[in-house]
């Protein structure tokens, strides 16, 4: 009876131990993975909208957070063969999200080359197996010509958000974008279900337990 109240109670203890999240960074070049985000449409002079090269499927969202927008280089995109190319910013943001635009979704991987000048910083938020988020930073001095990223979520976290912030300079061209979306996953039980089936499991030991104890020895 001890053994299996200990066992249950280290099942409990590793059911409530949170996610670790994991996002790794590259930055010593691209690595041509995954589908290419092409061009879609200015949706206002601050959010810029792509869309995965021969899908409909998904929507990415390029939203320009700068406090102050320069009137004489203003924040905008363009197309560039499979390529999507955005222009003039300070501060911008990426997400994607359903067909609809309503639903946001998480990614597993983020490719793309960043020209400019400055110190970029980098944010990534990780949506966590529980749940939760993470944020997750990096920061690098631009230099002249291309700058690769290549941003990697693994033990089944999901890149939930791109942050790109230039101290002392601007970002002149990004490109080169490519995306893994993360596939959709069964739903994980909460921590009430497996405290739940825990207990249940415990239940049917130690009846079968007792039974084997209590089952009398007769002579014939």
């Amino acid at each position: 009876m001890r053994k299996l109240l200990l066992v249950t109670t280290a099942l409990l203890a590793l059911s409530a131990l949170p996610a670790k999240a994991e996002i790794t960074f590259d930055t010593t070049g691209l690595g041509g993975t995954g589908t290419n985000v092409i061009f879609s449409s200015i949706f206002d002079n601050r959010l810029i909208l792509g869309r995965l090269n021969g899908q409909n499927d998904e929507v990415v969202r390029f939203r320009d957070l700068t406090p102050t927008q320069d009137p004489n280089n203003p924040f905008t995109g363009a197309a560039n063969g499979n390529d999507i190319k955005i222009f003039n910013t300070e501060d911008l943001d990426i997400s994607v999200f359903n067909s609809t635009n309503l639903t946001q979704l998480g990614v597993t991987r983020d490719v793309f080359s960043v020209k400019g000048d400055g110190t970029l910083f980098l944010r990534v938020t990780a949506l966590e197996t529980d749940g939760t988020f993470k944020d997750f930073f990096l920061s690098q001095e631009l230099t002249s010509g291309q700058n690769g990223f290549d941003i990697q979520a693994i033990n089944g976290e999901k890149i939930w958000d791109v942050d790109l912030r230039v101290v002392g300079g601007r970002i002149t061209d990004f490109e080169h974008f490519r995306i893994d979306v993360a596939p959709a996953v069964a739903a994980v039980p909460e921590l009430s279900t497996w405290f739940m089936m825990i207990l249940g499991f415990a239940g049917v030991g130690l009846v079968s337990l007792r039974k084997r104890e209590g089952t009398p020895f007769r002579l014939a």
